[in-house]
Parts: structure tokens; C-alpha cells; sequence
């Protein structure tokens, strides 16, 4: 049972960082395209659309802060789950994980 359990728990923390990774990635083309919508939207004058991109570029900023402190925190999450993992697992059990784990990483970046 436990062992069934802890792959799962290693593909979601895994999920979840290659979620924050993708956010990160795309968040400065959204934010012009907020700024676009916005302008067009709302009839904003160019002050005021340069107003508005620095509040979101400025939002930006501290998104990105928190998700690369999540990122982190993440990735320390996996690393013990790894120590926990050989510490149960036998070498070629932790191998046959670990190349599993890397097909599924594969397989999830082939699809963005």
C-alpha cells in the first residue's frame, strides 16, 4: 500500500512544479495582453495604460517571487521524498522509479 502510494505522491509535488514553472514562463505575454484588453476595454488614456502596466508588471514581479519560493519548497519536498524513497527502496527499485519518473517529466513537457 505504501508503496503504491509514494509514486503518486512524487508525480504530484512533480506536477506541481512544472505547473509553477509554465506560470512563470508565461506571465509576462499575459500580462500585455491584460494591458491590451484593458486599454481597449476600458478606453484607457496611454497614461493611463502605462499606469497600468507598471502596477501589473510590479504584480508580476511579486508573483514570480512567490512562486520561485514555492518552486523551492517544492523541490526540497522532493528531494526528502527521494532520501525517504532510498531508504525503502532497493537500488534497481529506486532506478526503475527514477527512470519513470523522468518518461512522465518527458511526456508532460511533450504536451505544452
Amino acid at each position: 500500500m505504501q508503496r503504491q502510494l509514494i509514486p503518486a505522491a512524487m508525480a504530484l509535488v512533480l506536477s506541481c512544479t512544472m505547473t509553477v514553472a509554465h506560470a512563470q514562463k508565461n506571465q509576462p505575454a499575459d500580462s500585455r495582453e491584460a494591458v491590451n484588453r484593458m486599454a481597449k476595454e476600458l478606453g484607457l488614456s496611454e497614461a493611463q495604460r502605462n499606469q497600468v502596466e507598471t502596477i501589473l508588471n510590479a504584480e508580476r514581479k511579486k508573483v514570480e517571487a512567490v512562486f520561485n519560493e514555492e518552486k523551492n519548497k517544492l523541490q526540497r519536498i522532493q528531494e526528502q521524498t527521494r532520501i525517504s524513497l532510498q531508504a525503502v527502496l532497493t537500488p534497481e527499485q529506486m532506478e526503475k522509479l527514477e527512470n519513470k519518473m523522468r518518461q512522465q517529466n518527458s511526456k508532460n513537457n511533450a504536451q505544452k
